[in-house]
């Protein structure tokens, strides 16, 4: 999940002239309430679920390879300036709020999920290729490789600034400011008028988000809460290896499950650790269970939507024990009650299920297990 160091879509690069570049950073209107998908919960603003164009959603959220894709998707906008039950309908429909002034838009955009399979490739979207001119398809992947590494190297003298220091929200948003302000100084030095462009292509790759879906045998949802009270799924996007190539969603998933949180298996009276290696011969990871969703990103960047897919997988609370492995990505966990995910109504508070209520309602009309 949440990884702060995957993605940066909140800055704003202005490249002002071919000879000198100006990083500007604008406070965003949804700065200090952000989205769910980051490492100190500052990743981006909140997302509203959009299915306009999610038919393939199983090319979006990395490499086609099934024709198997359930519940196609019919978008249907209601407009509205009262607070009613168009906001927050009994479906699940996610409201759009404007953090700003703490009021709702006028728009509501209703959604239902696709059900699909766990992609067995990932690829670069060609957007990305195209933005930095200049350059061909390996120098891109490069830059991209070089500013990642980058990015994990800022991260790094910040958790070490922090290492004694209670991760709260001040502090979350403080750290992400110290961030901010060095990756811009970073990107301003290094790719001068490409900057922008270099930016926006790091945008793109952030807007792909695969994660995992943990129900108990009571139905409810296994979700994180960052130090916002956003509350989501393990989850974060993919990075790229060393080798040049995308991470598949299934080596995100795992990645990030287990950056996020400490497994245990009770099995026979015994305890085992899960990791990446041995989690498979525990738990049915079924590639045909993979759900994706698409939300607006709020950037006028590529297709300016989001796309979150999550593998659903079964677990029975009696075995299986989880646990936070910090405190830096989020300061909780919980069961969470699919209903009370679909019903919470936030009015013109910060929605904390925004990323989870559409993956709820699908899994209620569409039961899977």
């Amino acid at each position: 999940m949440a990884n702060q160091k995957d993605d940066v879509n909140d800055l704003n690069l202005n490249v002002m002239s071919k000879e000198t570049t100006s990083l500007e950073i604008l406070n965003h209107k949804n700065e200090e309430i952000n989205d769910d998908n980051d490492k100190y919960a500052v990743e981006e603003v909140e997302s509203d679920s959009n299915t306009k164009d999610l038919s393939n959603i199983e090319q979006l959220i990395c490499a086609p390879d099934s024709e198997n894709i359930n519940q196609r998707i019919h978008a249907e906008e209601v407009s509205t300036d009262q607070y009613d039950a168009l906001l927050h309908p009994p479906d699940g429909s996610t409201n759009l709020i404007d953090e700003t002034n703490g009021t709702h838009t006028d728009s509501v955009d209703q959604y239902q999920c696709i059900k699909t399979r766990l992609p067995e490739d990932c690829h670069f979207p060609d957007s990305v290729f195209k933005l930095i001119r200049g350059q061909n398809q390996q120098e891109v992947i490069n830059i991209l490789l070089k500013v990642e590494e980058e990015k994990e190297k800022i991260w790094s003298g910040i958790d070490k600034k922090y290492t004694n220091i209670p991760i709260t929200k001040r502090i979350s948003s403080k750290m992400y400011r110290e961030f901010k302000k060095a990756y811009n100084w970073y990107l301003s030095k290094e790719y001068s008028t490409q900057a922008k462009s270099v930016h926006d292509a790091q945008t793109i790759l952030g807007n792909l988000s695969s994660g995992i879906l943990i129900l108990n045998k009571n139905n409810q949802i296994l979700g994180v809460q960052n130090h916002y009270g956003t509350w989501s799924a393990p989850k974060g996007h993919p990075k790229i290896k060393d080798d040049g190539t995308l991470e598949i969603p299934l080596e995100t998933i795992l990645r990030e499950l287990f950056e996020e949180l400490f497994i245990e298996f009770e099995e026979d009276k015994t305890q085992i650790t899960i990791n990446k290696n041995n989690i498979d011969q525990h738990l049915d990871l079924n590639k045909d269970n993979f759900v994706g969703c698409g939300f607006n990103s709020r950037t006028d960047i590529d297709d300016g939507i989001r796309h979150i897919g999550l593998l659903a997988v079964r677990a029975d609370e009696k075995k299986w024990k989880f646990s936070l492995k910090d405190n830096k990505e989020n300061k909780d966990w919980a069961w969470l009650n699919i209903d009370d995910i679909i019903r919470h109504r936030p009015g013109n508070r910060h929605d904390k299920y925004h990323t989870l209520r559409p993956f709820a309602q699908y899994l209620k009309n569409n039961p899977m297990f």
